[in-house]
């Protein structure tokens, strides 16, 4: 008799939020459609606070099957070696070291992590790529709304031949969108799995490490959606794999 598993638990992560620059005090926030999007798929949401005691963030790692870090202000420039412009809104420090810890904690231990859009941004960064810090409409061609200042749309082509493809199905799919940052040198031996009209990398991958998801739209904001729900549902099959297999 086969042994049965219940839905795996996967961490999501928090964003800051304070009144002062400094975040001496601050609130922990999470855009409840993540977990939504997470249940729907199969799995068990569970919230991630910051934390820097070792032993409890080993303690996030043995408890979670799959790993969501979530959309947010702006990465630090100076982790790609730039200073802030006039447009980027940086994140509180102490919450890019927790999520830095837990994808390179967790990428070690092979647990599936999605990225989603400063959550991409971010593995983008921690593997040696950077960032565009403002996105800025090309004088000739095609102006994709990054911002979702329209109708918080915008199409996107899935790149063929990308695992991301084997899920989504290759072509143009319109995703939910609001991001003034994007890619602008991807991390070595990633490779696009989705671009934007203006050639902006919208999704990455790699070759070696299929348990690693990363788009830079907001899959949570359409969980209707074909797109929304075939991404999620590889996603927590991810997990529900890694579950089992630790745990025989």
């Amino acid at each position: 008799m086969s042994k049965r598993y219940p839905a795996p638990l996967i961490g999501i992560t928090c964003e800051a939020v304070s009144k002062r620059k400094d975040f001496a005090n601050y609130d922990l926030l999470c855009d409840h459609r993540y977990a939504a999007a997470v249940t729907e798929a199969g799995g068990h949401p569970v919230l991630l606070p910051i934390n820097h005691r070792e032993t409890l963030r080993n303690r996030y790692l043995e408890g979670i099957d799959g790993l969501v870090i979530v959309g947010g202000d702006d990465l630090d420039p100076t982790w790609y070696g730039e200073r802030p412009k006039k447009r980027t809104k940086v994140a509180f420090q102490n919450r890019s070291k927790f999520e830095a810890w837990l994808y390179h904690a967790g990428k070690t231990r092979r647990l599936p992590i999605l990225g989603i859009c400063y959550g991409m941004q971010l593995i983008n960064v921690l593997e040696g790529g950077t960032l565009h810090q403002h996105i800025h409409p090309p004088k000739k061609g095609y102006n994709v709304d990054h911002e979702g200042k329209k109708n918080g749309l915008h199409p996107v082509k899935v790149i063929q031949g990308t695992r991301l493809a084997k899920i989504l199905g290759k072509g143009r799919k319109v995703v939910a969108t609001e991001h003034h940052q994007g890619v602008r040198t991807l991390a070595p031996d990633f490779i696009p799995a989705a671009i934007a009209s203006d050639g902006l990398i919208e999704a990455m991958e790699h070759p070696k490490y299929p348990h690693i998801f990363t788009i830079q739209w907001h899959p949570e904001r359409q969980l209707r959606s074909q797109t929304t729900q075939r991404l999620l549902r590889a996603f927590v099959r991810s997990c529900q794999h890694y579950q089992r297999t630790r745990n025989p």
